[in-house]
């Protein structure tokens, strides 16, 4: 077992190819204990390569994936998940004829260490809405749902694909606090979100990403006065 400060995950030089398009190039990455860093990039940028490379569901062309510093053969989905790598996907799959906790106790049947439901379903703000049916939650509630299915593995990596798409106000400000108590928990986050205020906002560091490749990385403030970040794509969105 590895020190606190090495990385839990890590992308090492990574490349992805298909069919001759270079959807990742030599892409760096590191995702520490109890930290929380952003994933941006204008559409097509390779954000979700990148997810789909650190979660197991693809295989990258070049470079290695690294657990605990440790680079780590036949990575793939379900070693991932066995070795502590939880993903939300951007729809949420949950059971809607099931009530929460039993979403969640479904989910801790796969889980790698013990965990408790109750207190994933209180870290998320979900206790008075336990034993009600996921089909009857709020878009909001199913949104925080997914974030714990996926917690209820057990994870030491949460990789949050788009967890807050089609949020806003209160339902947005609640789940950046959940991430944050999730962080405290010791769990790495990574955030992927296209609400450029929302994410800028809870997490601690940025990892931009443009045709493939890493242009910046750094503190949000930082980030957001980067003259090629402002100019691949925060320059066209922050204030739509």
């Amino acid at each position: 077992m590895s020190d606190q400060t090495t990385p839990i995950l890590a992308a090492r030089a990574v490349g992805m190819r298909f069919q001759g398009l270079h959807a990742l190039s030599d892409v760096t990455i590191e995702l520490p204990h109890g930290s929380i860093t952003g994933l941006i990039g204008p559409n097509g940028a390779g954000k979700t390569t990148l997810v789909n490379v650190l979660s197991g569901l693809a295989v990258p062309t070049s470079g290695q994936v690294l657990r605990h510093g440790k680079p780590v053969r036949r990575w793939g989905i379900s070693r991932a998940a066995g070795e502590g790598v939880a993903r939300t996907f951007q729809g949420s799959t949950v059971f809607t004829e099931f009530d929460v906790r039993r979403n969640l106790e479904i989910a801790a049947l796969h889980a790698r260490r013990p965990v408790q439901v109750s207190h994933i379903i209180d870290m998320l703000e979900l206790g008075h809405r336990a034993h009600v049916l996921a089909g009857e939650l709020s878009f909001g509630e199913l949104r925080r749902l997914g974030v714990a299915i996926a917690l209820a593995t057990g994870p030491e990596v949460a990789l949050l694909d788009e967890p807050g798409a089609g949020l806003t106000g209160t339902d947005l400000d609640l789940l950046s606090d959940v991430i944050r108590r999730i962080r405290d928990s010791g769990t790495a986050v990574l955030l992927v979100d296209h609400n450029m205020r929302f994410l800028m906002s809870t997490v601690e560091r940025v990892v931009v990403l443009e045709g493939g490749q890493v242009i910046a990385q750094g503190a949000p403030d930082e980030i957001q006065r980067d003259e090629r970040v402002l100019a691949a794509y925060l320059g066209r969105s922050t204030h739509a």
